[in-house]
């Protein structure tokens, strides 16, 4: 058992299962799964320099990302326009935690990866990739899970086996965890 402890910064769980069967024959470039990202909002702020502070005490998603491909295409720009029904959603769930008021993190993701999940049908518009991004977000609902095993955002330290046990308990899968420990913070 691992005991060292630490502030969770990044959770990603693969999402393969969401996808339909259609990608299992792909092309040798083309991605095979999707990895949903989390960020604990304090301990990512607490890395900046300056620190941002986040009045926010649940996991946000911190991104969707394809495992294979980055800046697929750069001709493919944001456009905020396309995913206005989702802003609402996007703010609370998909903060920009350096910048609250702006698009730029979401410019950023999908420019970096969302234009590469684009190369499936289903995530083949900013719509679709960052629709999709909140549904498993939602669907998945890491935060009431991990509060259910009384580990949520805060000042305490929590072993990283405790966290991987939970996630793979509760989804059958074992998450990538990235932590920062005590003398980081």
């Amino acid at each position: 058992s691992d005991m060292r402890l630490c502030y969770p910064l990044l959770l990603c769980l693969a999402a393969a299962a969401a996808l339909s069967s259609a990608f299992v024959i792909s092309p040798p470039h083309m991605w095979t799964k999707l990895i949903l990202t989390h960020h604990w909002p304090n301990t990512f702020c607490n890395m900046e320099h300056p620190p941002c502070h986040p009045n926010i005490s649940y996991w946000t998603l911190h991104g969707l990302w394809p495992d294979k491909g980055i800046d697929c295409n750069s001709s493919w720009h944001f456009n905020s326009s396309l995913i206005e029904d989702l802003l609402p959603d996007m703010k609370k769930s998909w903060p920009d935690l350096l910048n609250p008021l702006s698009a730029g993190f979401w410019k950023y993701e999908w420019h970096k990866h969302g234009t590469c999940a684009a190369k499936a049908d289903s995530l083949n518009s900013q719509h679709k990739y960052f629709s999709k991004a909140l549904e498993l977000y939602h669907k998945l609902d890491l935060d009431s899970i991990l509060k259910k095993f009384d580990i949520t955002p805060s000042e305490k330290y929590y072993t990283f086996s405790q966290i991987e046990g939970v996630i793979e308990n509760f989804y059958g899968v074992t998450p990538k965890i990235q932590c920062v420990y005590p003398s980081k913070v």
